[in-house]
C-alpha cells in the first residue's frame, strides 16, 4: 500500500502541540531522560522511556496512545542525574527444548522473569514481540529467521519457559538445541551516583529489572550523560533491520579467523577499514549449520573487491559461501560524560566497562554533551560521510563546538575535534545543561540530528530557548529548523527529546517528541510538545 502526502515546504509549517504530562514530574532537576527506539520501521518499540529523577521511577510514555505508564521496581541512587538507552536487539537468549515446530517454539533455557499467557503477543500497541529462531545444533538447518509471536503459555502464575506460536510458519523445524533471539530490547538505566545500583537495565518483554551490572571504570558520580546504542538492527534508512549495512552477502571463502566477502556488490566497494569495530553476523550456513548466528567485531578489513575481514577466532569456522551481513557491534554501548575526556565502553556479553576499547576525546565534555550516530545515512560518493562517525557538540557554551569521533579511524577509533561545520551559533553564554538532541534515522535519508538548547539563566532575549535546530549529519550544515511559540526557562532545565515515526505503507513520517521542564514545576507534570 502506497500513501501519498503532499506537503508543500512554505504552506505547510512544522507545528508544535500540547501532549500529556508526565506524571508526577519534578521538574527541579536538570537531566531528565528520554530513551527511544531509532528502527527505521514498525518494528520499533511504540514506548519512550523517561526517568523522572525527582522520584526515582522509570516512566513509559506510549507515542501512539500518548498516556504514559509507571513502571515498578526502579530505584537508582541519585536518580537526578540519571540517564538510559534503548538497545532494540537486547532481550531474553538462550536454547531451545524438544519438541518444537515451524510454528511453535518450546523454550529450555528460562526467561528472566515469569509471563503471563499472549503476554509476549502484545508490546503495548498490539504487534507481538519479535523473535529471532537460530538453527545452529548440530544436526539442524543452519537458517536464521525471524517472526513475531502471537500467542504464548503462561498458566496462572506465568512460566519462565512458555511456548510460543509464531505468526507465519518457519521454513524449517527447529531441534533441541537451537538458539532464539527476543529483539524486544533493554533499557539500560545509570544513576547520577554509580555506587550498587548505578547501572542496570529493565527487559521490556519480562517486565523485569536486572540485578546490579558492573560500575567498575564509571567515574563515581556524574551530571550528563550522552550514550551512543551500537545496535545491529540500527541501519541505513533504507535497509530493513537485520539486512546491515550491505544487505545479506555471501562469503567467498572464510578462515580460522577470518572471511572473504563478495567479488561484486554488496560489500566489494568497501575501503580498507571502512567498518573495522563493526561486527560479521552469520546468517546463514547450511554447509556448517553450528556456525549459524556467531558474532565477531571486525578488527581490520582490506578493501574489496573481496575483502578480507579479520576478526577474533571463529568457535566454528564458518562455510565459504555462509551468507553474513556487517552490521554495529551489539554488543557495545559507548557513553560521554560531562568532565570527562574518556570514551566510556560497555560490553553487554562481559559486563564489563572500560576506557581503552575506544579512543580518548583528548578534552573533557561539558554539561550539555550531546552526540549522534550517522548509521541511518547514505554516504557520498567520496565517503566524506560514513556509517561509522558520530557527531559529538562537546556542551559548555550550547552548539558551537562540534567533535567527530570515528569508530573505524583506526584499531580504537579516532577523534578529530572542533571540526568546522555551516552556520556555528554564537552567542550562548556559560553551562547549558539540558540541551538535547534525537535522531531521525526513518526519512529525509538519514541526515538529520535534532536539536534544543534551552534557555540560559543570564541568556539575552534572543535566547529563550525556543528554537530547534537540525544538523545536516551528511553535509555538516546547521539548519533553523522550526521554532516553539511559547518561551523556555532557564539552565535547570530538564529537557529531552525523542524521535517517533509513522509508517503507512510506503510513506514514513517522523515527528520530534519534547519534554520540557522548569523549575519547581506543578506535580501532574511538565508538557511534552511534539
Amino acid at each position: 500500500m502506497t500513501t501519498i502526502l503532499n506537503f508543500k515546504d512554505i504552506i505547510d509549517l512544522p507545528k508544535w502541540r500540547h501532549l500529556a504530562v508526565t506524571p508526577a514530574m519534578d521538574g527541579g532537576f536538570p537531566v531528565a531522560t528520554l530513551a527511544c527506539d531509532f528502527i527505521n520501521n514498525e518494528d520499533r518499540n511504540p514506548y519512550m522511556y523517561l526517568i523522572n529523577g525527582g522520584v526515582a521511577a522509570l516512566m513509559a510514555y506510549n507515542v501512539k496512545n500518548d498516556s504514559w505508564l509507571r513502571i515498578a521496581g526502579y530505584s537508582g541512587s541519585n536518580a537526578n542525574y540519571a540517564g538510559d538507552v534503548l538497545m532494540p536487539c537486547q532481550g531474553p537468549r538462550g536454547v531451545l527444548a524438544a519438541g518444537s515446530t515451524a510454528t511453535d517454539i518450546v523454550i529450555s533455557t528460562a526467561l528472566p522473569a515469569a509471563v503471563g499467557a499472549n503476554t509476549l503477543a502484545d508490546r503495548g500497541d498490539g504487534r507481538g514481540f519479535k523473535i529471532r529462531i537460530i538453527g545452529n545444533a548440530v544436526g539442524s538447518s543452519g537458517k536464521t529467521e525471524e517472526r513475531y509471536i502471537i500467542a504464548n503459555t503462561g498458566g496462572g502464575a506465568g512460566t519462565t519457559t512458555p511456548t510460543i506460536t509464531l505468526d507465519s510458519p518457519l521454513s524449517f523445524v527447529p531441534i533441541a538445541g537451537d538458539a532464539y533471539e527476543f529483539l524486544s530490547g533493554r533499557v539500560f538505566i545509570i544513576s547520577g551516583t554509580n555506587g550498587a545500583g548505578g547501572w542496570k537495565y529493565y527487559d521490556i518483554a519480562t517486565s523485569s529489572f536486572s540485578g546490579n551490572l558492573s560500575t567498575v571504570n564509571l567515574p563515581a558520580s556524574t551530571s550528563t550523560s550522552s550514550f551512543i546504542a551500537l545496535d545491529e538492527l540500527y541501519v541505513p534508512y533504507d535497509r530493513n533491520p537485520g539486512e546491515g549495512f550491505f544487505g545479506l552477502l555471501t562469503a567467498t571463502g572464510s578462515g580460522a579467523a577470518s572471511l572473504t566477502g563478495q567479488a561484486a556488490g554488496g560489500d566489494a566497494g568497501v575501503l580498507t577499514n571502512e567498518h573495522r569495530n563493526f561486527q560479521i553476523r552469520i546468517v546463514t550456513d547450511t554447509g556448517t549449520p553450528t556456525a549459524a548466528g556467531q558474532r565477531r567485531n571486525i578488527t581490520s578489513h582490506t578493501a574489496g573487491p573481496s575483502p578480507v575481514y579479520t576478526v577474533p577466532a571463529w568457535t566454528v569456522q564458518p562455510s565459504a559461501n555462509a551468507i553474513y551481513v556487517i552490521e554495529n557491534n551489539s554488543d557495545r554501548i559507548i557513553l560521554f560524560m560531562n568532565g570527562q575526556s574518556n570514551t566510556f565502553t560497555y560490553n553487554i556479553t562481559a559486563n564489563s566497562w572500560d576506557t581503552v576499547t575506544f579512543a580518548n576525546r583528548g578534552v573533557g565534555a561539558a554539561q550539555g554533551v550531546i552526540s549522534v550516530h550517522s548509521f541511518g545515512i547514505e554516504p557520498d560518493a567520496a565517503k566524506n560521510a560514513r556509517h561509522s562517525f558520530i557527531y559529538s557538540f562537546r556542551g559548555g557554551a550550547g552548539i558551537s563546538t562540534l567533535d567527530l569521533f570515528d569508530i573505524a579511524g583506526a584499531a580504537t577509533g579516532s577523534w578529530t575535534l572542533a571540526i568546522d561545520f555551516q552556520n556555528t551559533p554564537t552567542g550562548y553564554p556559560g553551562v547549558i545543561f539540558g540541551t538535547s538532541c534525537t535522531y531521525d534515522a526513518a526519512t529525509n535519508q538519514g541526515r538529520y540530528m535534532y536539536l534544543n538548547v534551552p534557555a540560559a539563566g543570564s541568556a539575552p532575549a534572543n535566547l529563550p530557548g525556543q528554537d530547534y535546530y537540525r544538523f545536516d549529519l551528511k553535509n555538516r550544515v546547521l539548519e533553523p529548523y522550526v521554532f516553539r511559540k511559547y518561551p523556555g526557562v532557564n539552565t535547570s532545565d530538564a529537557s529531552k527529546m525523542g524521535c517517533t515515526v509513522f509508517v503507512d505503507g510506503n510513506t514514513k513520517l517522523s515527528f520530534l517528541v519534547h519534554v520540557i521542564s522548569t523549575v519547581n514545576s506543578p506535580v501532574l507534570g511538565l508538557p511534552i510538545i511534539r
